[in-house]
C-alpha cells in the first residue's frame, strides 16, 4: 500500500479511509435552492425521465432494456450526478454570500460537461482538474463556457488527476471540494432518481440482472438499491475496461479504456462499490478495441450513437440475456452518445 502514497497523495485521503453503506436514502429539499439559483432549477426542470427501451438481444434469450441517458440536458447520466454535487455544496456554503461560492471537482469527461453547463447556468465558479486522455471536443465545450481548466500528468493516471483535485482544495480553503467518489449525494440521486424512473419504467416486469459499468459506482449502486425494492434477488454486474478493471494492482496509468470508468490502480476499489461488495454477483470486463466494435455493431443494427461504456454495457447484457430464457430481462445503462473522437474512430 506504501506505493499508494508515493502518488502525491494529499495529508487526508478519503480514498484510503473506510466507507460504510450510505444510511440517507432520500433527496433533501432543493426549493431554498432552487430560489437562489434559478439556472439550477431550470437545469432540474430538463434533467431525467429518459426513456428504457428495448435494444437489440440474442434470438432466444432475456429482453435486455437501456436506459438512454443522452436527452438530458448536457448529454449524460453524470447530469444527474452534477445536479445533486452542486446542490449538496450550496447547501455545505449555508448562508454565507453566493458570489464566495467556487467549486472545484475533477472529470473524465461527462461529469465536467455536466458540472460546466450547469455552474454555467447558475452563475459559480468552476474550477476542473481532467485527464490527460480528455477529448479535445470535451476540453473546447469547457473553455467556451468559462471553466478553469487543469490537465493531470499522464502518468499519474485518473488516480492523480482525482489527487490533483485534491490537493488544490486542501490547499486553498476557498475552494469547495466536490468529491463525486465519496460524496453520498451522487449515491443517493441514482436510487431517488435513476432507479425510481427504471422501476417505474418496467411497469410491473421484474429485472434479473442490473449491468452498469463502474466509474465511481455511484450508478450501479444507486440503481440496484432501487431495483431490489422489485426484486430482492436482482444481480448486480460491474462493468470495467480491460485495460484497468475494478480493484487492479497495477500502476494507475493505463491506456484509454471505456469512457468516464476504470479501476484506480493500486489496488484501491471505489468506496461506494467497495462498501455493497457483497451485493455485486459479477464483474466484467470489456476492452476498448471491443466496446469501439460494439458501438459499431449497435449502430448498423440500430441507427443509434452509444459511447464506449454503453457498448460495453451492452455487451454484457447481451452475453448474459443469451444464457437466460426469453421472459427475462436485463436492464443496463446508457450513458451517453459518444462524442466526435469515439465516432471517428469507428467511421460512423
Amino acid at each position: 500500500m506504501d506505493e499508494v502514497r508515493n502518488v502525491l497523495t494529499p495529508v487526508v485521503d478519503q480514498l484510503l479511509k473506510p466507507f460504510g453503506q450510505v444510511a440517507e436514502t432520500e433527496l433533501q429539499s432543493v426549493t431554498a435552492i432552487h430560489e437562489r439559483y434559478p439556472g439550477i432549477a431550470k437545469f432540474r426542470d430538463q434533467l431525467g425521465d429518459t426513456p428504457l427501451v428495448e435494444v437489440p438481444s440474442t434470438p432466444g434469450g432475456a429482453t435486455i432494456l437501456a436506459k438512454c441517458e443522452w436527452g438530458n440536458p448536457a448529454g449524460s447520466v453524470k447530469d444527474r450526478v452534477a445536479y445533486a454535487l452542486v446542490c449538496e455544496a450550496i447547501r455545505r456554503h449555508g448562508d454565507r454570500p453566493a458570489e464566495d461560492l467556487r467549486l472545484v471537482e475533477y472529470s473524465g469527461g461527462n461529469l465536467g460537461l455536466a458540472l460546466s453547463y450547469l455552474c454555467a447556468e447558475a452563475g459559480i465558479p468552476l474550477r476542473l482538474v481532467v485527464a490527460s486522455f480528455t477529448s479535445q471536443s470535451v476540453l473546447d465545450t469547457l473553455q467556451s463556457r468559462g471553466t478553469a481548466v487543469d490537465i493531470a500528468p499522464a502518468e499519474e493516471g485518473f488516480l492523480g488527476t482525482i489527487r490533483q483535485a485534491m490537493r488544490i482544495a486542501d490547499g486553498d480553503g476557498g475552494w469547495q471540494f466536490l468529491f463525486q467518489h465519496v460524496n453520498a449525494a451522487n449515491l443517493i440521486m441514482h436510487q431517488a432518481t435513476t432507479g425510481t424512473e427504471i422501476v417505474k419504467q418496467l411497469d410491473g416486469r421484474k429485472p434479473h440482472t442490473w449491468v452498469a459499468a463502474i466509474g465511481t459506482g455511484g450508478t450501479l449502486i444507486g440503481v440496484l438499491n432501487m431495483l431490489r425494492t422489485v426484486n430482492p434477488a436482482v444481480r448486480a454486474v460491474g462493468v470495467t475496461p480491460a485495460e484497468s478493471p475494478y480493484g487492479h494492482g497495477g500502476a494507475p496509468a493505463a491506456p484509454q479504456g471505456l469512457c468516464g470508468t476504470g479501476g484506480l490502480g493500486y489496488g484501491l476499489k471505489q468506496p461506494f462499490v467497495k462498501a455493497y461488495e457483497n451485493d455485486v454477483a459479477a464483474h466484467q470486463q470489456v476492452s476498448y478495441p471491443e466496446a469501439l466494435e460494439g458501438a459499431a455493431e449497435f449502430f448498423s443494427l440500430t441507427g443509434t450513437r452509444i459511447g464506449t461504456s454503453a457498448s460495453a454495457n451492452w455487451l454484457v447484457a447481451r452475453k448474459i440475456a443469451a444464457q437466460l430464457p426469453p421472459d427475462e430481462h436485463v436492464v443496463t445503462m446508457f450513458a451517453d452518445a459518444g462524442n466526435p473522437e469515439q465516432w471517428g474512430a469507428i467511421g460512423k
